[in-house]
């Protein structure tokens, strides 16, 4: 393959400069150019099935708590989680199912489409129009059931001119019928840039996970982990990765093959891992529907591999997306602090319909909480490491492109965004 530093050349290879990992002061600038003007993944729709039900989001990087509700039309909306009255939060909890949101401070209510309905002494208040003082909307859209938002008075893109120009391809994957979640999150104390950097590369596979899941990923003969494929756009970027079938974690087809057509040789013993061999081979079959290589979207595995592995989609700013034919992996880096995030990690399985399918997911789930946990292992290291300003830039190889493009994309926004602000 090409090396992607080739393919991306308007990127440069000059080492990457540091300070944007220690400073306050560059966060703040995220906060006010990149993320108060991006949209934002906050969920998915199946999250939400019933009128009135409800979650909240903590978006610190907002500078916002948002409220998202399905109303009695089976339409989604979001709102600021500020009632109009005194500043009170509407909702203190996380989610729930209500008819209407009541202020715990002076009662007044907001029916699910965010209107003003109730007021406790209404006639105190001289000239007030409850039309004018609703809960604030917030721009809301889904694409293929994820759940953005974007605070921006009025956002710059749609959802469609932000996503579909890298991510058209996608559409038509599986993710409704992915409903078997298991989630896990972590206050890690780190800048969300330098953890997701550690998510987007393979560089660090045979060293960080060199016990758990090294040997699943397909080498070169110099015994190297290096990608299939990598695309930079505007915002986002993408890495395809080729694996080994013969291993549990590295196999695509681990759920979708049928034990009676599948070769031996995947599901043989292995003397080092003989419970994700045993996981492998009962888990064949054991799903409510089965997808093949031939019936995913153009954009999955789009070097048509014979060994794919994954497909890494970083969604612009924080949002990664890891794709296979039988599962995928949600991840926001949300950020708390300059050297602080929010690991909100979720990961979609079908329905399991066997016992084996449901021994290949625990096996699966165990496995990937342990590879996140060898992940976050260097992260607060990574972090101290770079405040000491010991070094002023860090150098990458042609495979680490997209903590390049990652870097650039946000010098460009913050760019952009003084230069209006300059002009108003």
């Amino acid at each position: 393959m090409t090396s992607l530093a080739a393919r991306c050349t308007a990127l440069g290879t000059d080492p990457v400069p540091i300070e944007p990992y220690i400073s306050p002061e560059f966060y703040e600038l995220e906060k006010q150019h990149v993320f108060k003007r991006t949209w934002i993944h906050v969920g998915r729709v199946e999250e939400l099935p019933k009128p009135g039900d409800y979650f909240v989001k903590q978006l610190d990087a907002c500078d916002a708590s948002i409220i998202v509700v399905r109303t009695r039309s089976g339409d989604l909306r979001a709102f600021h989680n500020v009632c109009s009255h005194r500043m009170n939060k509407i909702c203190y909890g996380s989610q729930g199912t209500t008819r209407k949101f009541f202020c715990k401070f002076h009662g007044w209510s907001y029916d699910l489409t965010g209107e003003l309905v109730g007021v406790p002494d209404e006639e105190c208040f001289r000239g007030l129009k409850r039309a004018d003082h609703g809960l604030s909307k917030v721009h809301l859209d889904v694409w293929q059931g994820f759940i953005f938002v974007n605070v921006a008075a009025q956002p710059p893109l749609t959802l469609a001119e932000f996503l579909r120009p890298m991510y058209a391809g996608l559409e038509g994957y599986p993710f409704e019928q992915m409903t078997s979640c298991y989630a896990w999150s972590a206050v890690v104390n780190c800048n969300w840039k330098l953890a997701l950097d550690a998510f987007q590369e393979a560089y660090h596979v045979a060293y960080v996970h060199g016990n758990s899941i090294a040997d699943a990923l397909l080498k070169t003969e110099s015994g190297g982990l290096r990608p299939l494929d990598g695309l930079c756009g505007d915002y986002h970027r993408r890495l395809s990765l080729a694996g080994n079938p013969k291993s549990v974690y590295g196999n695509p087809q681990a759920l979708t093959e049928r034990a009676a057509g599948a070769p031996e040789s995947v599901a043989a013993p292995s003397a080092a891992r003989p419970i994700g061999a045993a996981a492998l081979r009962f888990g064949r079959g054991g799903t409510n529907f089965a997808v093949t290589q031939e019936q995913l979207p153009s954009a999955v595995n789009w070097t048509r591999h014979p060994n794919w592995m994954f497909d890494i989609n970083v969604i612009f700013p924080d949002f990664y997306v890891s794709i296979r034919p039988n599962y995928y992996q949600a991840y926001n880096f949300r950020p708390l602090a300059h050297n602080r995030f929010l690991l909100d990690a979720r990961v979609y399985y079908p329905r399991m319909t066997t016992a084996g399918g449901r021994f290949y997911q625990e096996y699966m789930k165990v496995s990937l909480r342990d590879v996140l946990l060898e992940d976050l292992s260097t992260l607060e290291h990574n972090q101290a490491a770079c405040a000491t300003r010991a070094k002023t830039h860090m150098v990458l190889q042609d495979h680490e492109m997209m903590v390049r493009h990652q870097f650039a994309v946000i010098e460009r926004m913050i760019r952009q965004g003084q230069g209006e602000g300059g002009r108003r």
